[in-house]
């Protein structure tokens, strides 16, 4: 008889992948010791386990490795849970397992807080943000100035239908009116736009379906804040639409005269 023997070939980044796996459930049964007897998990369960131990350094390099969401939402809620607790020193244990930037004068909040804006920063994608902004707006708890400006560069007009989407009408408020700013030429940068509206410019898009939502919602309330805020979105689109009208002339304008040079050369 002869004997056939099988060869599987194995590649580095499988093996980093599954030593990642073995080094993750090593780590978590340091601090849990009942899920030593835990076998055959998946990546997202490992994963699920590290988040749960507060061990994110670990949690962000197993997710990278084998394509699984950044831990974002999970840790944020950490941040969020920890700054309102009354003690939040004896709440903060989790933050001695991560490189946690260090700082002699923050406290135990702070460095949280810095943690979290270190990891959204490493990779500051839409769905990256999204995961720590509806967190945010979700708990709901003040947004964090740092993750605004990301957020805002990134996808503006998502960022305005997710603050109206969990009824944070004065953040989209303030949102929309520095969109539409940014596009007459008021820190055009701050909004990811690569230029503002002008005759010789290429367009610039406005989320006016997103604009209208939000007055829709604020248009059904009847506290002072919301007419006030209504009034603001509607004075600032108003004067939007005036200036639309008037670089859309001045853009005909421009044409017909290169028109008009064209054709003259041409004779």
């Amino acid at each position: 008889k002869t004997s056939t023997t099988k060869l599987s070939m194995v590649t580095v980044e499988e093996l980093r992948k599954g030593y990642l796996l073995v080094d993750s459930l090593v780590k978590v049964s340091q601090l849990k010791p009942d899920s030593a007897k835990l076998h055959n998990l998946s990546p997202s369960e490992v994963l699920s386990l590290l988040c749960s131990c507060g061990l994110y350094d670990q949690a962000f390099l197993l997710a990278e490795y084998h394509d699984l969401p950044a831990p974002l939402t999970s840790l944020t809620s950490r941040c969020i849970t920890l700054a309102r607790q009354p003690a939040p020193g004896s709440c903060g244990e989790w933050l001695a397992h991560n490189e946690v930037p260090s700082s002699d004068d923050k406290g135990v909040v702070e460095r949280a807080w810095m943690y979290l804006q270190h990891q959204t920063e490493r990779s500051p994608t839409w769905a990256n943000l999204r995961q720590v902004l509806s967190q945010i707006l979700s708990a709901p708890y003040p947004v964090p100035f740092w993750l605004l400006k990301l957020c805002r560069k990134e996808n503006p007009a998502a960022t305005i239908r997710l603050c109206a989407q969990y009824s944070n009408l004065e953040l989209a408020v303030q949102l929309s009116v520095g969109y539409i700013g940014a596009v007459s030429g008021r820190e055009t940068s701050d909004y990811g736009l690569p230029n503002n509206l002008q005759s010789n410019q290429p367009p610039v898009y406005l989320p006016y379906t997103v604009f209208d939502q939000v007055l829709y919602q604020l248009k059904g309330k009847q506290d002072r804040v919301s007419r006030d805020l209504y009034e603001e979105l509607i004075t600032e689109t108003t004067a939007h639409f005036a200036l639309l009208e008037r670089v859309s002339q001045d853009h005909d304008l421009l044409h017909n005269n290169t028109l008009h040079t064209t054709a003259t050369a041409m004779s």
